[in-house]
C-alpha cells in the first residue's frame, strides 16, 4: 500500500484516523502500532514476519549492551554493538545486494532470494542509530512498545525520514493531537500528495518518453534529465511531506527532509537541503566518529569520500548508483579545497544555477542502468551520438509543465503564502481552504484515471 493509492487515501487513513480520534488516549499508541502492522503487512505479510524479528532481535540486544554497560563491562557492550550492527548489515546486504555481489564475482543471479521487505534501508538504518545511540548512552532502552511503534510507525517506514530513536522520543513528549496540528498535516498531505500525483505524474511521461527512445538530440537529452530531476524531487519531496503530514494528523511532528535543495549555492549545500535526513544519520554516526573536519584536510577529504561512496552504495545495488556517489563527492571536495573561494564574489543566483546543472548531470548517473548507459546519455547532453527529432515536440508539449515544476521547486510560492497570511486577510482562509479542496479532487481524478507509480525511494 502507498500513499498515493485510493486504497489508501480513500479507506485506510479514513478509517485508521476516526478510529484514533474516538479511541481513549491509553490505547492510542496500542492502536498506532496495530494500524501501522497492517499497513506493513497489506501487501506482503512476509514482511510483517521479517520485521517482527529484526525488532525483537535489535531490542534485547541493546537490552543485553545496555545491562553489560551497566555492569563495567564494556568490552562485552562492544561485542554485542558489533554483532547486532552486524546481523542488520548482513540482512540489508542479503535482501539488497546478493545478486550486485553475485555479478562482481560473475554468478548468476541467485533463485532463491526473498522479496526485500518493505523499507528495508530506512529502517535498518534506524536500527543502527538506536544501537549506536545506547551504546554511546546517549538515549536509554526504551519500553518495548515504544520502540515497536519508533520502527513501525506507517508514516515514515517506506522511504523516510530517517528519524533517531531521541528524535522520535522528543516527539512522543511533544505528542499534539490538536485540530491545529491535524489541519496542518492534512494540508502537507494534500501539498506531498499534488508533488507526486500532478507533477511528477506527468514529468515521468517526458522522462520516460525521452529516456526508452533508441536516439535523442541534444535538446531531447537535457529535456529528459530537467524532467527526471523535478520529477525525482517532487516525488520524493511529495513522499516526505504526506509522510509529515500524516505523522502531524496523528500527532508526531518529524523534521523536515527537504528545504528547496535545487536553491543551493554549492553541493555541500545541496545535501544540507536534499534528503536532510539521510545527511544527518551520515554525519552522526559515519562523518564524525571518523573524525569529522577535526583531524586536518586531508583526513576530513577521505571522510567525505567514505561518506558519499555508502551513499552512493545506499541508493542502490549498482556501480552507476557508486559513481553517483562519488561524482557528488568530488564536488564536496573541490568545494572545500578551491571552488568556494574562487565563487566567493560570483552572486548567489549565479551559483545556484551552476550548483543545479551540477546536480542534473549527477542525476543521469542515478536514473541509468549501466555506466554506457549513463555515458551515451551524457554524449547525447553535448551532441556525441545524436538522432532523432522530436526536440521541439517534447519542448512545446512539456514547456509549461516545465516551468511550472521550477516554480514549485523554488520558494516563491510559500513566500507568497507566508506574507497573505500575516496580513490577515478577510477571505484568505476560506479561499485556501477551497484552493485545497480542488487540489485534492484534481489529485483523486489523477489517482483513478492514472495507472499506479511507486514512489521512486520506495527502491532504495
Amino acid at each position: 500500500m502507498a500513499f498515493n493509492q485510493l486504497i489508501f487515501v480513500c479507506l485506510f487513513l479514513p478509517i485508521s484516523f476516526i478510529l484514533y480520534r474516538v479511541l481513549p488516549q491509553k490505547l492510542k499508541k496500542a492502536f498506532l502500532i496495530l494500524t501501522s502492522l497492517v499497513f506493513i503487512a497489506w501487501g506482503n505479510p512476509a514482511d510483517f514476519i521479517y520485521l517482527i524479528a529484526i525488532i525483537v532481535f535489535n531490542f534485547f540486544s541493546a537490552k543485553q549492551m545496555d545491562r553489560f554497560k551497566k555492569d563495567g563491562q564494556a568490552k562485552w557492550a562492544r561485542i554485542v554493538l558489533i554483532s547486532a550492527l552486524a546481523v542488520n548489515i548482513l540482512c540489508l546486504g542479503y535482501f539488497k545486494y546478493l545478486n550486485f555481489f553475485r555479478s562482481i564475482f560473475g554468478l548468476p543471479a541467485a533463485s532463491f532470494g526473498l522479496p526485500v521487505p518493505i523499507g528495508i534501508s530506512f529502517v535498518t538504518f534506524s536500527l543502527i542509530s538506536f544501537l549506536c545511540d545506547v551504546y554511546r548512552e546517549t538515549e536509554d532502552v526504551p519500553r518495548f512498545f515504544d520502540f515497536v511503534l519508533y520502527i513501525t510507525f506507517f508514516p515514515k517506514i517506506t522511504s523516510g525520514p530517517i528519524v533517531s530513536f531521541g528524535e522520535f522520543t522528543k516527539m512522543i513528549e511533544e505528542y499534539n493531537p490538536s485540530l491545529a496540528n491535524v489541519n496542518a498535516g492534512a494540508e502537507l498531505f494534500i501539498i506531498g500528495l499534488a508533488k507526486k500525483t500532478l507533477l511528477a505524474g506527468n514529468l515521468s511521461v517526458l522522462f520516460t518518453a525521452i529516456s526508452t527512445a533508441p536516439q535523442r538530440t541534444a535538446l531531447e537529452a537535457w529535456l529528459g534529465a530537467l524532467g527526471y530531476a523535478f520529477m525525482l524531487y517532487f516525488d520524493f519531496s511529495g513522499y516526505s511531506d504526506m509522510a509529515i503530514g500524516l505523522g502531524k494528523m496523528f500527532g508526531y511532528t518529524m523534521p523536515k527532509n527537504f528545504l528547496y535543495p535545487y536553491t543551493s549555492t554549492n553541493i555541500a549545500d545541496f545535501w544540507r537541503r536534499w534528503h536532510i535526513s539521510l545527511g544527518a544519520f551520515f554525519r552522526n554516526y559515519v562523518y564524525i566518529p571518523l573524525g569529522g573536519n577535526r583531524k586536518g584536510e586531508k583526513r576530513q577529504i577521505f571522510n567525505l569520500f567514505v561518506v558519499f561512496l555508502l551513499t552512493g552504495i545506499w541508493h542502490g545495488a549498482n556501480f552507476t548508483f557508486i559513481v553517483w556517489g562519488l561524482y557528488h563527492f568530488l564536488f564536496n571536495a573541490a568545494d572545500k579545497l578551491f571552488l568556494n573561494k574562487a565563487f566567493k564574489k560570483v552572486p548567489n543566483f549565479i551559483r545556484a544555477i551552476l550548483t543545479f546543472f551540477v546536480v542534473v548531470i549527477g542525476w543521469v548517473f542515478f536514473f541509468s542502468d549501466s555506466l554506457g548507459d549513463a555515458f551515451r546519455y551524457l554524449g547525447n547532453m553535448v551532441g556525441i551520438g545524436c538522432g532523432g527529432s522530436a526536440g521541439g515536440y517534447y519542448l512545446a508539449s512539456f514547456i509549461i509543465l516545465l516551468l511550472i515544476s521550477a516554480f514549485c521547486a523554488l520558494p516563491i510560492g510559500s513566500n507568497i503564502a507566508a506574507n497573505l497570511k500575516r496580513k490577515k486577510l478577510k477571505y484568505y482562509m476560506p479561499v485556501k481552504a477551497v484552493v485545497q479542496i480542488l487540489v485534492f479532487l484534481l489529485c483523486t481524478a489523477a489517482m483513478v484515471s492514472d495507472t499506479y507509480t511507486s514512489f521512486l525511494y520506495a527502491a532504495f
